[in-house]
């Protein structure tokens, strides 16, 4: 999400929808919700996940478990829900007028806290409100919860990593990741905590398209490793909680389908075949992979489940489809908990 020269009102929108293109696919207080089952079309499929799946749906958020659905947070606007390493709270963003920011809810009292204040005290549409509105998207936790890593064109001319604590504060900047000159985002902490995957956008050989490579940073030395690189592009990477593979989607021509490739390294293993794939997480105990995969009238959830062969190699079950949910935005993807 380029802001580029800030002259042009429309560029923080333009660069939203950049990003939402990346990732193929376009989505979409504060009253908490008092755990009602979601009406309408929401159906369960399969109850045999075990915990608690959270996702974006009618910029509501809602959680899948015991094979129902039912809204958390009613809130019209928000997007990239994720779970607290102990399912005790969510961190997530709310969209305003060209500009984001950060929230966390406690699941058990309710509360909500605002981490970051980027709507700009101007007219909205103004010169002055385009200059300097601020934008906060894709959160991950880090391992202990003590903090967050989200994306923030602020103080700069585009997207870059940026820490803050979860009990508020001021915001750090990520200075490895200037260094690669354009727009990063979806980061994933390492279970360990010392690392983080996020794609970095560039410009293919040919100077017309764009795709997104993976890069892990090394928060303590600060250098900088390219992951998965070239093709038509990879994101939403998620890694698993032993901390040996990172999952992530591959674009190929048409065709968006998981791969799995080793966090230190390697030859990337395609394990889907849909095409129609985006947006996965790692069950708590990293034996599976919930993701979403488009259907005629929209997204559904599917899980597959993970072995390593005699060769050391992952090899993945027939997925099966374990709920689907009208309007579920699979840009702000999934997040799942015990």
């Amino acid at each position: 999400m380029e802001r580029g020269s800030r002259s042009q009102a429309g560029a923080p929108r333009t660069g939203v929808r950049l990003l939402i293109l990346i990732a193929l696919f376009a989505s979409t207080l504060l009253a908490f919700g008092c755990g009602d089952t979601v009406e309408g079309p929401d159906r369960a499929i399969a109850a045999t996940a075990n915990g608690r799946i959270l996702f974006i749906q009618h910029g509501d958020i809602a959680v899948w478990e015991n094979g129902k659905t039912r809204r958390l947070l009613q809130l019209g606007d928000a997007a990239w829900a994720r779970w607290s390493p102990d399912g005790r709270r969510v961190a997530f963003v709310r969209l305003g007028d060209a500009y984001s920011d950060l929230y966390i809810a406690d699941t058990s009292t309710g509360e909500i806290r605002q981490l970051t204040r980027n709507r700009p005290p101007f007219t909205p549409g103004s010169y002055e409100y385009v200059q300097n509105a601020v934008w906060a998207l894709s959160p991950a936790w880090s391992p202990d919860g003590q903090r967050l890593v989200y994306v923030s064109d602020r103080n700069t001319l585009k997207n870059f990593l940026w820490l803050i604590p979860s009990a508020g504060g001021t915001p750090e900047l990520i200075q490895a990741t200037t260094r690669l000159g354009d727009n990063v985002d979806q980061p994933a902490f390492s279970p360990d905590g010392s690392r983080i995957v996020f794609i970095h956008r560039v410009t293919r050989e040919d100077g017309l398209q764009r795709r997104t490579d993976l890069w892990i940073v090394d928060l303590r030395s600060g250098n900088l490793t390219p992951l998965v690189q070239g093709g038509d592009g990879q994101y939403a990477p998620a890694w698993s909680p032993d901390g040996q593979w990172i999952v992530y989607v591959g674009r190929h021509g048409e065709s968006n389908d998981l791969f799995l490739v080793p966090a230190m390294g390697g030859q990337p293993i395609q394990i889907t075949d849909s095409g129609v794939v985006a947006s996965p997480t790692w069950s708590p105990d990293g034996r599976a992979i919930a993701y979403l995969q488009l259907e005629r009238d929209g997204f559904a959830v599917y899980v597959l489940e993970l072995r390593i062969g005699a060769d050391g190699r992952p090899q993945a079950t027939e997925p099966r489809k374990l709920f689907t949910a009208e309007r579920i935005d699979a840009v702000s993807g999934l997040s799942w908990v015990p």
